[in-house]
């Protein structure tokens, strides 16, 4: 069997897990690596199968930049700076205690060397907050812990890229200095937003004067890549440069595309982000059930499991000891976690896709031939694997019994935001009306049709108009989307249901613009 054979049947099993995925309440990243363990195991046993391997080079650059980008688009800004403390005590803190703890037991009982343990501490320190924000859609999770975990990701990786990348050359070269790890920090994260706020503006130049919808979804899909790019190859962040990137083309999101381009976007980003996320966790497991079967790593076991209870036992104490301690410290009117809020933020630090990557990512170099590389590979994948099993299997019933999520908070926040959107449509017929544009029939009837939810996300369907009253109906459905924003800036909703009451206005806009062939570029040269 080739490489290219190998390829489709790992598609396959993607497919297959998605479709069984369904049938389990368990978050569907868990699925995927218990898939991939199984896979993995059962692939050495079949002949002419070739081993699942990974170029370093190419692994961060491959899935990196897509996802941080859906993640930074997603995320609501306002409430993202509302949030920056305890994101930052997670994302700065944490993640630097747990370099530091990971290193000592990766030196102690698993025998690396310092250079290499702090390699070992800075792979595992990012937790991933796929699984746990899967976890928050099922239970109602609020929405300040949901842009809680997510900032944490967003940032924690860039914090822990630049360690690794600091630990990793001290361990390839031997060499090491502070004031060089210093310079190297201090340059990472301005450079890096530099870079990203640059392509952000480029990205939003060229999408304007573009007039093409094929053309801008895919302007969008290579900026990630350039943006990681060149802040990678200029010595800064790659993740805070693709970050910046995600979070200015939000911001700019209805000023350079119409709705068709919007639409077209947000169904390939969503592909983008189902088929990455799915096949490094599929990936996750085939790698960990194939290396448990050609080399078992029982001489690791000890250090597997102290390296994954010290991880998860110092997310849980950092949680009950630092965030009362500052909260008290500061004496403002922010909200406070509660012990369960806590609770759950500290056992929702599984690990994921970027301790993953990094691990793959690691040269062949390292170590020399005495197993250095090998030995950090399986302790990640333990790590990885434990935390998933442990903490992903076990946060759904946590958060029902701790009663800090509300599984009907989606259904009561979608009635809002369409009540909302239905009175920001009448304001805007009515000043329509007061502008001379509609007459009073015109007026009345469309502001009957908003009363009766008959247009934009009050009711998808745009129906019967007289011609001219599109541009009342554009000024109606503007102002809904303008409430859609507002609402989701101030994390009012969650990403799914804000995306999907968008999806039905653009459709909408769609209607009302007759932009509907625009979407695979009929008619355009």
């Amino acid at each position: 069997m080739t490489r290219i054979d190998a390829a489709f049947v790992i598609l396959g099993l993607v497919v297959a897990t998605t479709l069984l995925a369904r049938r389990f309440r368990a978050p569907s990243p868990v699925i995927f690596a218990i898939s991939g363990l199984a896979a993995g195991i059962a692939w050495h046993w079949i002949p002419g199968m070739p081993l699942v391997r990974m170029p370093p080079d190419l692994v961060l650059f491959a899935f990196l930049p897509p996802l941080l980008t859906v993640a930074a688009y997603a995320m609501p800004l306002q409430s993202f700076r509302r949030n920056r403390l305890p994101i930052g005590l997670l994302a700065i803190g944490l993640v630097l205690a747990t370099i530091v703890v990971t290193a000592v037991f990766g030196h102690v009982v698993a025998g690396l060397p310092w250079a290499a343990a702090l390699v070992l501490g800075a792979i595992v320190a990012p937790p991933d907050p796929v699984a746990a924000t899967t976890v928050a859609a099922k239970t109602g999770l609020s929405h300040r812990l949901v842009v809680i975990l997510e900032g944490e990701g967003l940032v924690n990786d860039a914090i822990a890229i630049v360690a690794y990348g600091i630990a990793l050359k001290a361990a390839t070269t031997g060499y090491f200095s502070w004031s060089d790890a210093a310079m190297a920090l201090a340059k990472a994260g301005p450079l890096g937003i530099a870079v990203g706020l640059t392509a952000g503006w480029a990205a939003k130049l060229l999408r304007q004067y573009a007039d093409s919808v094929p053309l801008e979804v895919a302007i969008s899909l290579v900026t990630p890549y350039l943006a990681y790019h060149v802040a990678e190859r200029t010595g800064g962040s790659g993740v805070l440069a693709v970050v910046t990137l995600g979070f200015m083309l939000r911001h700019f999101a209805t000023s350079i595309s119409g709705a068709s381009a919007r639409l077209a976007a947000r169904t390939v980003w969503g592909a983008i982000r189902f088929a990455s996320t799915s096949l490094v966790f599929l990936l996750l497991g085939l790698l960990m059930g194939q290396s448990i079967v050609t080399r078992p790593p029982w001489e690791l076991l000890a250090a597997s499991a102290a390296v994954a209870g010290g991880v998860i036992a110092l997310r849980m104490v950092w949680m009950y000891v630092i965030p009362p301690i500052v909260e008290s410290l500061r004496g403002d009117d922010s909200p406070r976690t509660t012990w369960g809020e806590r609770t759950v933020l500290g056992w929702a630090g599984m690990r994921g896709i970027v301790s993953l990557a990094l691990a793959l990512a690691l040269p062949f170099s390292i170590g020399g031939d005495n197993g250095t590389r090998d030995s950090i590979i399986v302790i990640t994948f333990a790590v990885i694997f434990a935390t998933l099993m442990l903490q992903g299997l076990t946060l759904v019933p946590l958060v029902r019994w701790l009663r800090v999520g509300d599984a009907s908070r989606d259904e009561r926040d979608e009635h809002r935001a369409r009540c909302n959107a239905r009175r920001a449509g009448i304001v805007a017929i009515a000043h329509a009306r007061k502008e001379g544009h509609l007459d009073e029939a015109q007026c009345q009837r469309l502001l009957q049709r908003l009363r009766d939810g008959d247009i934009g996300i009050a009711k998808a369907g745009l129906g019967k108009r007289e011609p001219n009253e599109d541009r009342a109906l554009m000024a109606a459905l503007s102002a809904q989307r303008r409430q859609l924003d507002l609402l989701r800036q101030r994390g009012r909703l969650s990403e799914n249901l804000s995306e999907r009451l968008a999806t039905e206005l653009d459709i909408d806009m769609m209607g009302a613009l007759g932009e509907a062939d625009r979407l695979t570029g009929v008619g355009e040269d």
